[in-house]
């Protein structure tokens, strides 16, 4: 799920585990191991988990905390929270607790406890963003994103990434987007799942086109399908909005 997902969030969200965010953000993007978590929250407790994560964000604040968080929660499909990491090494996996936050770990484990009780289940995704076939970090955190996840043949998968290179990027480009990545699946998926993540501002977007769609017109995109489709086995958009209230940001810059 530049989930462009280009996003940044604490590593340990949860005391248990590894916390992240969906979507684009110049705001702390610092590497392309990209950990993405999805939590399927009770439905009789998105409140509950909501309250606790803006908890959760002022004792990061409290603590002046640098390990930033952007969230997104799916608006296509089953109502998921996605939180996503990115790290510049995999030995940054290993990092334990920020120590900036040691007087606040009592209260970090108190709030991580009760987010996790709000859960019904979680999975993680790592995949690597490719640099080159990928736009460079906006500087501007996306409304919505498009995380579009596909399943490529594997005799056709060198193949397929030769054709963003030569066909899809190119008209990303030209249509004026400002926030998309490639990402590979490393861990948690298939070996030949690709996820591309395409930011718009608006549904009404949508109207016109957005990415290859926008740059192609009607018929070339048509065109662009027929060369995609031998590629793939199966694929799935689905649509994420930005939770501003719910992000732990760095303080803006003044201009």
């Amino acid at each position: 799920m530049s989930l462009n997902f280009r996003g940044v969030m604490c590593h340990c969200i949860l005391a248990v585990g590894v916390a992240a965010a969906l979507g684009t953000s110049a705001c702390a993007q610092t590497g392309n191991i990209r950990s993405v978590t999805f939590y399927n929250v009770k439905p009789d407790r998105v409140g509950d988990f909501q309250a606790e994560i803006k908890e959760y964000n002022a004792v990061m604040t409290k603590g002046g905390s640098d390990h930033y968080a952007s969230v997104w929660v799916s608006v296509t499909g089953p109502r998921v929270y996605a939180l996503a990491s990115y790290y510049k090494t995999w030995a940054e996996l290993d990092a334990g607790p920020d120590p900036k936050m040691k007087d606040q770990a009592a209260d970090i484990a108190r709030i991580s406890e009760r987010i996790l009780d709000c859960t019904e289940s979680r999975r993680r995704i790592i995949d690597e963003v490719i640099p080159e076939l990928s736009l460079p970090d906006s500087g501007k955190m996306p409304t919505l994103i498009r995380v579009l996840t596909s399943e490529i043949r594997p005799e056709r998968y060198n193949d397929y990434l030769a054709l963003i290179k030569s066909d899809i990027l190119p008209a990303i480009k030209k249509s004026g987007a400002k926030d998309y990545s490639i990402g590979e699946t490393r861990y948690g998926g298939s070996g030949t799942q690709i996820t591309s993540v395409l930011g718009f501002d608006k549904w009404a977007d949508l109207d016109e086109g957005v990415g290859t769609q926008k740059a192609l017109g009607k018929d070339g995109y048509q065109g662009l399908l027929v060369k995609v489709r031998p590629f793939i086995v199966s694929s799935q958009a689905d649509v994420y909005r930005f939770q501003p209230d719910l992000s732990y940001l760095p303080p803006a810059t003044a201009k």
